[in-house]
C-alpha cells in the first residue's frame, strides 16, 4: 500500500482549553493554530528514510512531522490521520506491531469521522491495521480488516489492481494460517481467475498461485 502525505487548505481554528484563575473559577486561554500549510521537510526525509530501509529515522522523521502539523490542524484531521498512518508504517516495518496497531488505530478514528465510507485512504489504513494483527497471529482481527480493505478496493481501484490481488492473497494465506485449507483455496481461486483474464495471463503470480492451489488441494486428499 502507498506510503502517502496529503495536502488540504488549512484553514484557522481557535480552541479553548480550560485553567483556572485566583479565584478558583475556570478561565479560558485561546490556542490559535497557525494559517497556511506546515513545511513538509520532516516528510520527505522520513520517505526518503523510509525507502531506503532506515525506519528509526523515518519514524523520528514522522513524529516531527506529526509535531508540525498539530500547528496548523485540529488533532481529528485527515492530515492527521496521516501522520497516524505513516508512523504505524515505521513501527510495523521495525517489527513493533502494538504500537503499529495503536497508531493505525488513532487513524482508523479520524477516518470514521472525515472520510466516507468506500474511501480508498480507509481502506489503506485498514490493510495496514490487518497486516500488523497478521504479524501478531491476530487471525480473526486480520482477516476482518483484509476483507473491509478488499470490499472498499474492489469498487475504488478494480479487480485487477496490485491491491486488490495482493489482499485476496493475504486472505488466502491467512485462511492457511486458520488451518482453512478449503478456504484458503477459495480465495487462491479468486486471485488465478483474475489474473487469467488479465492482461498478463502467464505471469509468475498466476504460475505461483496455481501452483498453490494445486499444493492446497492435496493437502485435502
Amino acid at each position: 500500500m502507498p506510503y502517502l502525505k496529503l495536502l488540504i487548505t488549512t484553514i484557522l481554528l481557535i480552541s479553548f482549553w480550560g485553567c483556572s484563575d485566583n479565584k478558583g473559577n475556570v478561565k479560558e486561554i485561546k490556542t490559535i493554530l497557525l494559517e497556511g500549510e506546515p513545511s513538509e521537510k520532516h516528510s520527505k526525509l522520513a520517505q526518503k528514510y523510509f525507502e531506503e530501509g532506515e525506519f528509526k529515522k523515518a519514524l523520528e522523521e514522522d513524529k516531527k512531522q506529526l509535531a508540525e502539523d498539530l500547528k496548523y490542524y485540529k488533532e481529528e484531521s485527515p492530515e492527521i490521520a496521516l501522520d497516524y498512518n505513516n508512523i504505524g508504517l515505521d513501527y510495523n516495518e521495525l517489527k513493533e506491531y502494538t504500537k503499529a496497531i495503536e497508531y493505525y488505530q488513532k487513524a482508523m478514528k479520524i477516518d470514521e469521522k472525515t472520510l466516507d465510507n468506500n474511501s480508498t485512504e480507509r481502506s489503506t489504513t485498514y490493510y495496514n491495521f490487518a497486516s500488523s494483527n497478521d504479524a501478531l497471529g491476530n487471525y480473526d482481527k486480520a482477516l476482518e480488516y483484509y476483507l473491509k480493505a478488499l470490499n472498499i478496493d474492489k469498487v475504488g481501484l478494480g479487480e485487477f489492481s496490485r491491491d486488490v490481488l495482493n489482499e485476496y492473497e493475504n486472505i488466502a494465506r491467512v485462511y492457511e494460517k486458520m488451518g482453512k485449507v478449503k478456504l484458503a483455496i477459495e480465495q487462491y481461486q479468486s486471485i488465478a481467475d483474475i489474473v487469467a483474464h488479465s492482461s498478463n495471463p502467464n505471469s509468475e503470480r498466476a504460475k505461483r498461485i496455481n501452483a498453490k492451489i494445486e499444493a492446497l488441494k492435496k493437502r485435502l486428499k
